[in-house]
């Protein structure tokens, strides 16, 4: 499933090439949307929060869209694409086309009622961030594995499984601890949040800092048995093996069960090279201390 950062990029995309365009043509393939017809209209702007989509239209409707696992959104005719897989096709009148293929969940709705698909959701990590809400939210529950916590959009809207694997190996503890016994939740939430929000900026889902231009993991795609920082045993899970259903990685000897607190210099040393780290203070109480612009990227 994209992440924050990819439907943020995104939104960003389609505003830079078609904000302020009329439709010329639209086709719909979607029984319940089959007469939705936007042609006339003028995209005004586009928005997203966590993993949702909105296109909004000068006659106060929205398109909302979720990619969930399969879908995806891109620029031109897409011919080679099977057309019943083009749940939307809009063309406008500067000659760009936006597809959708495979499009799971896409409704039309009026632009003020946006909040029926996102406000049950957490704060926008790629968005206007409320790091102290977040925190509150993924501590609700002390019980829960910290992985689980960080993935519920309700806690907080954007993290993937990338930033779930990712950010506790950056931070030293466990996937599988409890949340309850994490020492600094805050600092765990405002490094990923740190990763998220310049991944959105930059493009690549990159969590090392090496090779920038390429997405690359520390742990999701590890293909090597021994941790890159420690050389300890790597230890992987199916989603159908993990209790939170997603596939999972870590270092059975720098993530022990038993490390509860948050390694704030073994972060600063992973990020090192990361562009995400000019976000970071690891000082601080309070470790966020910036935003790269990435509001921009949801509120214009």
């Amino acid at each position: 499933m994209p992440e924050g950062d990819t439907i943020a990029r995104l939104a960003a995309s389609v505003r830079e090439r078609v904000a302020g365009a009329t439709v010329e043509s639209m086709i719909v393939r979607h029984p319940r949307l089959a007469t939705v017809d936007l042609t006339g209209s003028t995209l005004t702007k586009t928005s997203s929060h966590g993993k949702h989509l909105f296109l909004h239209f000068d006659d106060g409707k929205a398109l909302h869209i979720h990619l969930l696992m399969q879908g995806k959104v891109v620029f031109g005719r897409a011919r080679e694409v099977e057309e019943w897989r083009r749940r939307f096709e809009i063309r406008f009148n500067t000659g760009e086309t936006v597809v959708g293929i495979d499009i799971p969940l896409l409704h039309h709705v009026s632009s003020s009622s946006t909040d029926d698909f996102v406000g049950h959701l957490g704060t926008d990590l790629c968005g206007d961030l409320d790091l102290e809400l977040a925190t509150t939210k993924v501590g609700r529950d002390p019980g829960r594995h910290l992985s689980a916590a960080l993935l519920d959009q309700r806690n907080v809207a954007g993290f993937g499984n990338i930033y779930a694997v990712d950010t506790p190996f950056i931070c030293g503890v466990s996937p599988f601890t409890r949340v309850g016994d994490v020492d600094d939740v805050g600092a765990l939430i405002a490094i990923g949040a740190a990763l998220i929000r310049t991944n959105a900026v930059r493009g690549p889902q990159n969590t090392t800092g090496r090779r920038l231009h390429l997405t690359e993991h520390w742990m999701l795609n590890i293909k090597r048995r021994d941790c890159p920082l420690c050389g300890g045993d790597v230890k992987k899970m199916s989603g159908s093996q993990s209790p939170w259903q997603r596939r999972t990685a870590w270092c059975t000897t720098c993530q022990r069960d038993r490390n509860h607190t948050i390694d704030r210099e073994r972060a600063a040393k992973l990020l090192s090279m990361h562009p995400a780290r000019h976000l970071l203070d690891l000082r601080q109480a309070h470790p966020f201390i910036g935003d790269l612009g990435a509001v921009e990227i949801n509120s214009r």
